[in-house]
């Protein structure tokens, strides 16, 4: 009798905790999902072209970052997603397979695109690494330096034109003789 009481209380014990697991893994999906479906909605009253999963994250980004969801209420299937990911990414390399000639025939375009975005993205954010990595005193400077630089380049710029001219003159009087 006490080693089915046993059994029973773990037996409890394993469903409540199974339930409350399946309870938060649901929640946690819903809470993705209604920012996916808000996201899509929006995407839609747009005039122009935007995919709604992106402006879902954006939306999900958000609310994390104001706190008005928090981290643990979406990390169950947050987790999920990430362990299955490559998973998720099968019907497009399927379909990418499907269309092999036209990917094929495009190569050139595609790998100018992949280079030419690698090197926008690397200079975007070198860029704002190195302004938001200075400080104040050294903004200063560096801004006082172009100022001189571009003081400097009017200098020569007319120095030149005047040599120009002058080279010019005197041309046009070797000419005459």
């Amino acid at each position: 009798m006490i080693h089915i009481k046993i059994f029973r209380n773990r037996t409890v014990r394993f469903m409540t905790a199974f339930l409350k697991k399946t309870l938060w893994l649901a929640i946690s999906f819903l809470l993705i999902y209604a920012c996916l479906f808000v996201g899509k909605q929006i995407s839609s009253l747009l005039p122009f072209v935007f995919p709604g999963s992106i402006v879902g994250l954006l939306i999900l980004f958000l609310c994390l970052e104001f706190r008005i969801i928090r981290l643990d209420w979406i990390m169950p299937s947050g987790s999920l997603f990430l362990k299955y990911m490559a998973l998720l990414f099968m019907p497009s390399a399927i379909g990418i397979i499907t269309y092999l000639n036209e990917v094929y025939s495009s190569m050139v375009l595609i790998i100018f695109n992949m280079v030419s975005g690698i090197a926008l993205i690397l200079l975007v954010v070198g860029r704002m690494f190195q302004h938001m990595s200075e400080t104040p005193e050294e903004r200063r400077k560096r801004k006082l330096m172009y100022k001189r630089a571009l003081r400097f380049k009017k200098l020569a710029k007319r120095k030149l034109s005047t040599l120009s001219v002058q080279a010019v003159a005197e041309s046009d009087s070797g000419v005459a003789r």
